[in-house]
């Protein structure tokens, strides 16, 4: 995050002992100095995506955390050894995007920027307003899996002229993440036509402003332990403004295929081989006979069944396993133009079971919501309604036998659901405790970390507001909790 805390910084130093105009000569006509907002825009949701849904911040970090996936070598992330250099690149992916392709919030930043200095020229992209509420709900989406992360994060103050931003607690991230998310979806006018440079919606403003009112429900559930009577307010007006109704809703986005579109996990599978699927899921799916395991896990080389590997082996123990006896992602995961997830339709439909579950007013029931929500993912897969109802009539999966907590039963089948979404699977598993992960194979007593220490880089770059963000947390512990963790 240097760019954050020093550019502009730097830059009016630089400005201010400048007495001469260089701008005639500073000129490269191959290399214009206005950016229309369209290309900010797709630069931003690529980014955002590439680096949510890629080798190092999925693979290592979230689908480990959420125990998706195990190691076939290099198992130290299974075991939360976790690289300084991947956290590093994680904070600095988010906030300002990549050194060769930007974005990053950033990126939505300064589309916000350019909308209110420049309407003229922004408008060439579509509505200004429509932008900066598309924008706006982005950012909201990007600071929440930070925050969600690591906990007290800079927010208010990232973006401005400050050098080193202050750490806003995740109470106060949380409170404007409704409030931005609220007003981003009544700034959204879908009579004024789409915009251009969305990949997620093609412009199509109508489902952005499901897509905003649906994440104000995810932001608004993550907080109802904490705040019931906040959430219960939000989950009834952002089902009220209007929220996803179903699969065509979702929003992704859409991989190509080919460099430079390519799914990020396709692209790194092509050279490595790093990932199994775990035993954790497919020992889980198979006691369930989940129809969906054919297009979690690929069946073995060797034998042609489903066998997962143990999560958190040593080093020497993942690496001495034949990857023929063990099931490997699916083709389907890792197909070259398969999607990366923003949000979906079946994670909506759980959170609305739970909502229901919690007093909040919504015309169906917890147990309707919570059917939906299998379906949706059923669907979503590839998997026929009629597997569908077959597997929801099992007493292992009904809503009404299948645990005696409403929390362990929509908290369960909600992270099957979100499988290939790491860091989401691994934030129900923190805030609803429906067991199923289990401690590393090498250090089996090992608990799952409630969130993920600070950058290294930040010691020097920001280090009194890092040290008064830790002073908050008691330690820059793995095991400390963040703010709406209260189980």
């Amino acid at each position: 995050m240097k760019l954050t805390y020093k550019a502009f910084a730097i830059g009016a130093v630089l400005m201010a002992g400048c007495k001469t105009d260089l701008s005639e000569y500073n000129v490269n006509p191959n290399d214009p100095s206005k950016v229309p907002t369209a290309f900010l825009l797709t630069g931003a949701e690529k980014v955002l995506m590439d680096k949510n849904w890629d080798r190092w911040n999925n693979g290592t970090m979230g689908m480990m955390l959420s125990q998706y996936w195990a190691q076939n070598a290099y198992a130290e992330e299974s075991r939360y050894a976790w690289r300084a250099g991947v956290i590093n690149s994680m904070w600095a992916d988010f906030y300002t995007g990549t050194a060769t392709a930007g974005g990053g919030l950033q990126g939505l930043q300064q589309i916000i920027d350019l909308c209110k200095a420049t309407p003229a020229e922004a408008a060439l992209s579509g509505d200004v307003q429509n932008q900066i509420a598309v924008a706006r709900t982005l950012k909201a989406w990007g600071f929440q899996v930070m925050t969600d992360f690591w906990g007290d994060i800079p927010y208010s103050q990232a973006f401005t002229d400050k050098a080193f931003p202050a750490y806003d607690t995740q109470e106060s991230i949380y409170t404007d993440l409704l409030k931005e998310l609220k007003e981003a979806a009544a700034q959204m006018d879908a009579t004024k036509g789409a915009i251009k440079g969305d990949a997620i919606f093609n412009g199509d403003i109508a489902k952005w402003k499901k897509f905003a009112n649906s994440l104000r429900v995810r932001v608004a559930t993550r907080m109802s332990d904490r705040n019931a009577a906040v959430a219960k307010t939000a989950i009834e007006e952002a089902v009220t403004s209007g929220v996803f109704t179903g699969n065509a809703d979702n929003a992704l986005f859409g991989y190509l295929g080919g460099v430079p579109n390519n799914n990020p996990l396709n692209e790194d599978r092509k050279t490595r081989a790093d990932f199994a699927v775990s035993k954790t899921v497919v020992d889980t799916m198979k006691n369930l006979s989940d129809p969906r395991l054919s297009s979690y896990a690929a069946p073995t080389v060797s034998g042609g069944t489903f066998v997962g590997k143990r999560y958190g082996l040593s080093n020497a123990n993942a690496t001495a396993e034949d990857a023929n006896t063990i099931s490997q992602p699916s083709a389907k995961v890792l197909a070259a133009t398969a999607p990366g997830v923003f949000m979906d339709y079946a994670e909506l439909c759980f959170a609305l079971a739970e909502a229901k579950e919690r007093g909040v007013t919504l015309s169906s029931t917890a147990e309707d919501w919570y059917n939906k929500g299998v379906k949706a993912s059923m669907s979503y897969w590839g998997v026929s309604a009629t597997d569908a109802d077959t597997y929801l009539a099992s007493p292992k999966v009904a809503y009404a036998t299948a645990s005696s907590s409403w929390k362990k039963t929509i908290g369960f089948q909600k992270w099957l659901g979100l499988y290939m979404q790491g860091i989401q699977g691994w934030c129900e598993y923190r805030r609803l405790d429906f067991g199923v992960l289990v401690g590393p194979a090498a250090s089996p007593a090992t608990l799952v970390p409630k969130r993920v220490t600070y950058p290294t880089d930040e010691q020097g770059v920001n280090a009194a507001s890092r040290a008064a963000a830790v002073a908050r947390l008691g330690t820059d512990s793995r095991n400390a909790r963040v703010w709406w963790d209260m189980n």
